[in-house]
């Protein structure tokens, strides 16, 4: 069976829901969206922790960016001055996998960060999954980030769902606990993978 280009099939493990940047699908991203030698940024949210201009660059993305640059791209941290001029990114993929129980501010805040430092022409992919909140409702940020684009003048390109697949099948990761009584839980096995474009403009 082909597996059609809106689903990507990321390996056979169930996905670490709490990982901001799953290898397989940063890979995916870096490899179908950019070409080597391109300038590749990470914007993760919740946002670092900074001092002035100095500020912690979390194990997860400092080997995520380890990762792009085996692939021969130029990887980039968020600057902390998002507005000081610099070369233009070309590629640039945030994660709103960690916990976000506010998906508005998420998407936001990495879409304003995004427009900043993108090329005319230039691509954000945004990785988002749904969750619950504490008391079980369950939050898909996909809206709001497709609103913000939107409201940046971005072109929505692309709803990609990434997944891992065993033959036919999605692996499903082990069912959330239930914690709020009287409330399913939804079982979220996939990633949502949003693709907007910069467009040029003249």
């Amino acid at each position: 069976m082909r597996v059609p280009s809106t689903l990507w099939a990321v390996g056979t493990k169930a996905l670490d829901p709490d990982y901001r940047w799953p290898e397989p699908i940063l890979a995916h991203t870096v490899r179908e969206f950019s070409t080597p030698g391109s300038r590749v940024m990470l914007i993760g949210w919740p946002a670092p922790t900074s001092r002035g201009t100095l500020r912690m660059i979390e194990p997860d993305t400092a080997h995520a960016l380890a990762a792009i640059r085996d692939l021969d791209r130029h990887s980039l941290d968020v600057p902390t001055h998002p507005s000081h001029p610099g070369e233009p990114v070309d590629l640039v993929i945030a994660s709103l996998l960690a916990d976000h129980f506010d998906p508005i501010r998420a998407a936001e805040h990495v879409t304003a960060l995004a427009t900043e430092v993108m090329a005319m022409g230039g691509l954000l992919v945004v990785l988002s999954r749904c969750r619950h909140s504490h008391s079980g409702i369950l939050l898909d940020p996909a809206g709001p980030v497709v609103s913000a684009a939107q409201a940046a003048d971005l072109l929505y390109l692309q709803h990609v769902i990434a997944a891992p697949v065993t033959g036919h099948t999605i692996t499903a990761p082990a069912p959330a606990e239930q914690t709020t009584p009287g409330i399913p839980r939804h079982t979220v096995a996939h990633t949502d993978v949003l693709v907007f474009l910069q467009p040029e403009h003249g």
